[in-house]
């Protein structure tokens, strides 16, 4: 707890002798207050117990009349037994007031009345003392009238009973007899009614003015207090409001002077363990006084952990041994910072010499000690920094003479402090510029001037005292006091050896191949597009190469890639050794570099072209016993002033090396401008950028070209084929023959597979879900060869055939013999897989390929297509006419119906007919419309136009008709 302080107290004290004088008043009223309290309680309390005793009376009394009645009727021994234990209430009754009435000699006789009379024993002495004091009370003198005269009726009582067992012990009472008695009771019954309700009014009456006379007094004493209260408090808020602003004057004089010198008082009592501090410590640590008291022990903690033992060794040696207390240490405040404060005491000692007080002052220092300890860092930082840092630093006077080093400098310039130190700067710290010149650099002769320093990051470098060079950076400052004067100069020497070096080799690496050594793709696009700046007559007499290794993936695969490694780096170096010095050869990623023959005529460059490829050729790669062919394929570019642009002549070199690869490899392939075989490779380029383009747009829509039966007998169902165009930027149609090859050619014709199965689906649902038949209808998709090989294939087929809920009974896929022999077990399965769901399947342009009827037998397919080439010229040429017949019979020998393409007129159709084949194709029956049209033509309802882009009818498709026919 905190103690006041010696003032403090005694204010205290007087003003605690003047409150229990003013108090004594009170003091006094509230005692009367209790004791009419008290009395109150007690009247209340007997009265309830007379009111108790007379229901208890009342009873007794009933139950008496009903056993005497019946003991008079039928003269049982028990009930007049009864009768008079009834009776004994009352009479008891009677017994404690005749006692009391006779002056209270003996109390135990009313004590003994009042228990017989069944009173509980907890209220009988309440009774006594309110009849012995009371009883003369207006209201209580007339209960006690009534008390007497029912009495005098229990008198009465008695005697009649009394005379009722007199008779009855000696004889039954006579009718007559039992109604005079009978009589007799109900007139002792009717006059003891209103002595009871008299009693019991009378008690009534007497309680209700005894509890309003004791509230009114109550209350009158309460106000009574009340007032005297509120004059005391009133005197004492005065004199209370004197005292504290006496005191707040005193304290505030206190307090503004602790806090004039940043200190703080304490008073510690050794005996009771009782610490005061005085407010302003409690600011400084960021207490409340109302959070904490700060005991000793509390106190102690708060102390520095390192400062703690030096602290209370301190304290002990002042009580002890009497040794000054002046003693600094930490402090920490209540959001966990520590302060410095400076601590002085003195002990007061009892007259036997022990301390039984201690008290002293708080000083902060922490301002004081944050400076001497920022001085101190800064000075150990200097020297510090100045010792550790990795850099020379070298500090001059005015006179640019050295007269501070560090041990770097030191072993940067190869002399000793000793040796520096004193001697001017350009003497011992000799910098040169980076050039054929040297010529010496004053690193400190500006600054000194007041000049502002003119070799910072300069390509600079150091020549030390054994005469070798050293590569730096040099920085220079001015050093000035207070009034912004200079008085000498730093210079700063970063060693950057390692850092040029580093950069040289980052530099190196940024431009060649990490494998072979040569120049990347990077740095030979850099020289290509240097080249290609070049004015038209400057580059004219420039080729370019590009060349890939034909056999890499045969070595990977055979030996590892660690073997395809050694293969690409030993060629490159005989490439490398076969050029001349000013050509460039680089490796531009995996198997293929780039040569750029600078200053070489054509004829030059296809004599080096060709014996780069004799020489590789000729070359026998050996890995772990095995030798491996070499060969290269060469794009070569001999002009290389038509290409104005990189992307281009990049473009069109390696267009040139895939056509040598395409002509069969080893072999070097010259661009020419009417190169028919590049330009079309070119074009394929750009549909496929197209294609990717139209398959990320959704701009492809479905036609369809209907198959008609020969005969009448299958009329009723519908077969058409779906046909595949693709939609221009402008909406124009464009024919499947102008991207089909650039398709198929890099492998983008299953993404077109996929999204014309999925359009198709989606229509046909469509149109089933308005009501169209599915069993008379059978819809024929193509699939190429890409997709057959594709195992995912047959999963999508499935899962667009669950989300559509089609039946495949609709559907015939038609495929290519070609693609079907290609891929014979995988085309088995495929068809295999979907004709056991229903699918049925179309062996498109049949008769074409060499091996048709040998293969025939393994395909599991519904129809035959006979090639349109047999068909169309069948009129005029028997063999076409031999092999339609052919195909036709052998395919009806193998249960598969035919179908015709390329029927142009009537007379081919009957002539069809006439030979047996089952259907027929070809613009003589129909041409090639829109799907949702021919949908629309068969009576089924159209799609929505939101179903798919598929329903879209381009603009140009009259143009494409009339262009397929």
């Amino acid at each position: 707890m905190i103690t006041p302080s010696p003032f403090t107290s005694s204010l205290q004290s007087a003003f605690g002798n003047r409150l229990w004088r003013l108090c004594m008043p009170v003091l006094t009223s509230v005692l009367l207050l209790v004791l009419l309290a008290a009395l109150s309680f007690n009247i209340l309390s007997a009265l309830r117990a007379f009111v108790n005793g007379e229901s208890l009376w009342s009873k007794a009394q009933k139950d008496a009349v009903a056993e005497l009645r019946r003991y008079a009727i039928d003269g049982d021994a028990a009930r007049y037994q009864r009768f008079q234990a009834h009776l004994s209430i009352p009479q008891g009754d009677r017994a404690a007031r005749l006692a009391i009435d006779r002056g209270g000699v003996d109390g135990g006789l009313a004590e003994a009345g009042f228990a017989a009379g069944a009173n509980h024993p907890d209220d009988i002495g309440g009774m006594i003392w309110l009849y012995r004091y009371f009883n003369r009370a207006p209201h209580v003198a007339q209960a006690v009238y009534f008390w007497e005269q029912g009495d005098l009726l229990i008198d009465r009582l008695t005697a009649l009973g009394a005379s009722v067992h007199a008779v009855r012990r000696q004889q039954a009472l006579p009718p007559a007899q039992q109604v005079a008695i009978t009589a007799e009771l109900e007139r002792l019954e009717n006059a003891f009614g209103p002595i009871e309700e008299g009693f019991s009014s009378a008690l009534g009456r007497a309680s209700r003015l005894t509890l309003q006379l004791l509230s009114s007094a109550i209350v009158l004493v309460a106000l009574g207090l009340l007032c005297m209260t509120c004059v005391l408090l009133a005197r004492l808020m005065r004199q209370t409001e004197r005292s504290q602003h006496d005191l707040a004057v005193s304290e505030e004089r206190l307090r503004l002077g602790f806090h004039a010198t940043k200190c703080g008082l304490w008073d510690w009592n050794i005996v009771s363990n009782e610490v005061f501090y005085s407010p302003w410590i409690y600011d400084l640590l960021e207490y409340e006084e109302r959070d904490i008291a700060l005991r000793d022990r509390h106190f102690i903690e708060m102390i520095h952990p390192d400062d703690r033992a030096a602290t209370l060794a301190a304290g002990r040696a002042h009580i002890v041994h009497r040794a000054p207390y002046d003693i600094e240490f930490r402090l920490r405040t209540v959001r966990g910072r520590y302060l410095w404060v400076r601590v002085r005491a003195e002990a007061v000692r009892d007259a036997r010499g022990r301390a039984v007080r201690m008290a002293g002052s708080i000083f902060d220092i922490s301002s004081l000690k944050a400076a001497e300890r920022d001085a101190f860092i800064a000075h150990e930082l200097a020297a510090v920094t100045l010792a550790a840092i990795a850099d020379a630093v070298i500090r001059t006077d005015l006179d640019g003479r050295v007269d501070y080093c560090n041990a770097v400098a030191e072993k940067l310039l190869g002399l000793s402090a000793a040796q520096i130190c004193g001697q001017p700067l350009a003497s011992v710290c000799q910098v040169v510029e980076d050039s054929l010149s040297a010529s010496p650099v004053d690193l400190v002769g500006g600054i000194l001037a007041g000049q502002i320093p003119l070799h910072e990051n300069a390509n600079l470098y150091l020549l030390r005292a054994d005469r070798s060079m050293v590569a730096v950076d040099a920085s220079t400052a001015a050093v000035r006091d207070q009034s912004g004067n200079s008085f000498g100069a730093v210079v700063v020497l970063h060693d950057v050896s390692a850092e040029r070096q580093h950069a040289a080799e980052l530099t190196y690496q940024a431009r060649h191949d990490a494998l072979t050594g040569l120049v990347n793709r990077r740095e030979f696009e850099r020289q290509l597009a240097a080249l290609l700046a070049l004015p038209a007559a400057g580059k004219c007499r420039h080729a370019l190469m590009y060349v890939d290794l034909d056999q890499l993936k045969i070595v990977n695969d055979s030996g590892g890639h660690a073997a395809g490694d050694q293969l690409i780096r030993q060629l490159g170096a005989l490439l490398k050794q076969s050029l001349r010095a000013g050509d460039v050869l680089a490796r531009l990623g995996g198997d293929e570099f780039g040569v750029i023959l600078n200053d070489c005529s054509a004829e030059q460059a296809a004599t080096v072209a060709e014996a780069l490829r004799e020489l590789i050729f000729d070359t026998r790669f050996i890995w772990e016993g095995k030798s491996y062919a070499t060969g290269l394929s060469i794009g070569l570019i001999t002009q290389v002033e038509q290409f104005a642009c990189l992307n281009e002549i990049l473009k069109v070199a390696d267009a040139a090396c895939f056509m040598a690869k395409e002509k069969g490899r080893n072999r070097v392939h010259c661009y020419r401008t009417d190169d028919h075989d590049l330009s079309l490779r070119h074009r394929e380029i750009e549909w496929v950028a197209r294609i990717r383009e139209a398959l990320d747009g959704d701009r492809f829509c479905l036609y369809a070209q209907r198959i008609v039966p020969t005969s009448a007998d299958d009329s009723g169902n519908r077969h058409f084929e779906l046909l595949l165009r693709m939609i221009d930027a402008d909406g124009g149609l464009i024919a499947p023959m102008s991207f089909i090859p650039a398709a198929e050619r890099y492998n983008l014709m299953p993404k077109i597979d996929r999204w014309v199965v999925g359009a198709a689906f989606a229509m046909l649902a469509e149109s089933f879900s308005r009501g169209a038949s599915a069993a008379r209808v059978t819809c024929a998709i193509n699939l190429s060869g890409a997709s057959l090989a594709d195992e995912d294939f047959l999963d999508f087929i499935l899962q667009r055939q669950h989300q559509h809920r089609i039946a495949l009974s609709s559907i015939c896929f038609e495929i290519t013999e070609t693609a079907a022999i290609a891929n014979l077990p995988k085309a088995v399965e495929f068809i295999a897989s979907l004709r056991a769901l229903g699918c049925r399947f179309s062996l498109d342009d049949f008769g074409a390929g060499m091996a048709s009827f040998g293969y025939l037998k393994h395909l599991p397919v519904d129809f035959l297509k006979i090639d349109g080439s047999f068909v169309k010229d069948m009129l005029d040429n028997p063999i076409d006419h031999a092999m339609v017949e052919a195909i036709n019979q052998i395919g009806h020998v193998m249960g598969k119906k035919t179908i015709a393409e390329f029927v142009e007129n009537d007379v081919i159709f009957e002539r069809l007919k006439c030979i047996g084949v089952d259907y027929a194709q070809g613009y003589g029956i129909g041409r090639p419309e829109p799907f949702h049209a021919l949908l629309l033509a068969e009576a089924m309802p159209p799609p929505t136009p939101l179903q798919h882009r598929a329903f879209i009818v381009p603009k140009h498709a009259a143009a494409l008709q009339d262009a397929e026919g």
